[in-house]
């Protein structure tokens, strides 16, 4: 099985600012966010399951058949939030039920998939409610702001003698991916069923997601 720090990795790789990150803080960019992660789930784990907390938190689910895709990228499940508080998903049933038909080694359903979804999901919307919205009722859950600004930020390239610094964007993704797996009690890190679906269609061979998994492997255990 292939260890949540590993797949931690292989999204942290996809931050524009990886290139960045001290080889050093590689273990601290993918452990910090599932541990933050992790805790949430464990804290809203009493409260009747994922649909009851979008009941709960009035977030409204809108279901669209088609896959929604914005330059060739497939979306599975999108996200808005309201200066109000309000907040919508919207769920691209097609979009899932391929990720579900195509979910491998380890098999969910669609039902599964989908609830998978709202999971991650609403973890961004407990970031958000706790650096936008300072929120009483979702505090308890969750408390730390947005996971890129949470953690430490990378140092970047001076501009006009000033030495900037910028968050790490993805970190937010990892939280949200160890939440969904420990809420939705799931084997693996959800998103390897991003890969088992590119697999699937011919865009990633396996022999080469299986040898950057021993590359990331090696990166993560650095400290």
């Amino acid at each position: 099985m292939i260890s949540d720090e590993v797949l931690g990795m292989f999204e942290l790789s996809n931050d524009l600012l990886f290139g960045r990150i001290p080889e050093d803080k590689y273990r601290y960019y993918v452990e910090e966010p599932l541990r933050l992660g992790r805790e949430a789930a464990e804290k809203v784990k009493g409260a009747g399951g994922i649909f009851a907390l979008y009941e709960e938190a009035g977030i409204e689910i809108i279901y669209q058949e088609a896959s929604g895709e914005n330059y060739g990228v497939s979306f599975r499940a999108q996200s808005e939030y309201g200066k109000d508080g309000s907040a919508k998903v919207l769920m691209y049933k097609q979009s899932i039920a391929e990720l579900a038909k195509h979910s491998c080694d380890y098999v969910i359903g669609e039902e599964e998939a989908l609830a998978l979804h709202l999971a991650h999901e609403y973890f961004h919307y407990l970031e958000y409610h706790s650096s936008e919205i300072k929120d009483d009722r979702t505090q308890p859950y969750y408390s730390h702001g947005f996971v890129s600004d949470y953690l430490e930020p990378v140092q970047l390239v001076k501009l006009f003698g000033r030495r900037r610094q910028a968050g790490i964007l993805r970190c937010s993704e990892i939280a949200a991916h160890a939440f969904a797996k420990e809420m939705m009690g799931l084997e693996i890190l959800p998103n390897y069923y991003d890969y088992t679906w590119l697999m699937a269609g011919g865009k990633l061979r396996r022999e080469d997601f299986l040898e950057k998994a021993r590359q990331f492997e090696e990166m993560v255990r650095m400290r």
